[in-house]
């Protein structure tokens, strides 16, 4: 029994830790990102005179009020948006399930605070929030350098319209307002490297979505994996106890090299579990092998830079490079 604890208490400190070389001073590159909340102002906007309370609007919101906003048909589809009874309550239950931006804004700050110190040069994207009707398909949307946060998707896992509209559990209990810096993170990656991600292979898959889990954690190398991954801690404990017997299973039944797309479905997409391993692996526990993959390889070429990372689809070569051996 006492080895068993050790051993919870050794994982638990091991998945709690990021890498030296991701533990950076961001002082000199502290940032502060234009955020934009939609959902507070449409929602309280004077629907007798739309058009001119769009038009003070419009200068805000570009990416929702476009040139045709004034267009009758356009004026109707937003009126039947505002009256819309799930609208309506997603809207008044924001005060009770997120209430406050403050610890939102600060840890996607800190986020971008990394960022700028990787890529000085960049802009910052603008960020949105706004009432998607519970559009759990994108719950964030990249466009170009603005960032759309769907907030009625982060109103706790337990929310009961999710269970209302038949959302899986293994979706909805990602829809936690602390999850919403690291999926922030990843759709922005995946938006910014979307050529050098996606492979042939299972491996090759594994390999560029591990990168986007990577630079996740180089934007927040003080968080848990278990909040970066949005695994919960039971999870976390089985990726780590089981990479090597997952790795090896992977490899038996030769699924590594397959260009099988239920291969990719089972393996790296969300899903209550690995099928065809154990009910208690998370589903993608197949991105954390190519994370693990990722983490060798940087470890053992500490002078490639991050984004000389995510710009590489030469997957061979990191995979080799890397000496993975769990």
């Amino acid at each position: 029994m006492k080895n068993v604890v050790i051993f919870f208490l050794f994982i638990i400190l091991f998945i709690s830790c990021s890498e030296p070389s991701l533990i950076i001073d961001v002082s000199k590159s502290k940032s502060k990102l234009d955020f934009r909340h939609y959902e507070q102002d449409l929602f309280n906007i004077n629907t007798e005179n739309l058009e001119t309370s769009l038009d003070q609007l419009a200068p805000k919101y570009p990416v929702f009020i476009n040139g045709e906003y004034k267009d009758p048909t356009k004026l109707l589809e937003l009126n039947d948006y505002l009256n819309n009874e799930l609208n309506i309550k997603l809207f008044s239950d924001w005060n009770s399930k997120i209430g406050s931006y403050d610890k939102i804004k600060e840890k996607l700050n800190h986020a971008f605070s990394h960022y700028k110190h990787y890529f000085p040069k960049d802009s910052l994207p603008v960020i949105y929030t706004y009432i998607s009707s519970v559009n759990y398909t994108t719950p964030v949307v990249v466009k170009n350098n603005e960032i759309l946060i769907g907030i009625d998707l982060f109103y706790g896992e337990d929310y009961e319209i999710y269970s209302q509209d038949r959302i899986p559990k293994y979706l909805s209990k990602n829809y936690k307002k602390e999850y919403i810096t690291p999926i922030v993170i990843r759709s922005f990656a995946k938006n910014k490297y979307s050529e050098s991600i996606h492979g042939e292979t299972l491996l090759e898959n594994m390999i560029g979505l591990g990168k986007l889990e990577y630079f996740v954690e180089a934007m927040m190398p003080n968080v848990m994996d278990s909040i970066r991954f949005q695994f919960t801690t039971r999870q976390m404990i089985w990726c780590y106890s089981h990479e090597k017997s997952f790795w090896k299973h992977l490899a038996l039944k030769e699924h590594l090299f397959s260009k099988d797309y239920r291969n990719y479905k089972k393996f790296i997409q969300h899903g209550p579990f690995v099928s065809s391993v154990e009910r208690e692996s998370p589903g993608r526990a197949g991105i954390f092998i190519g994370y693990r993959i990722i983490k060798e390889y940087m470890d053992n070429n500490p002078e490639v830079t991050l984004n000389e990372l995510m710009t590489n689809k030469d997957f061979t070569t990191i995979f080799r490079d890397s000496k993975y051996n769990p």
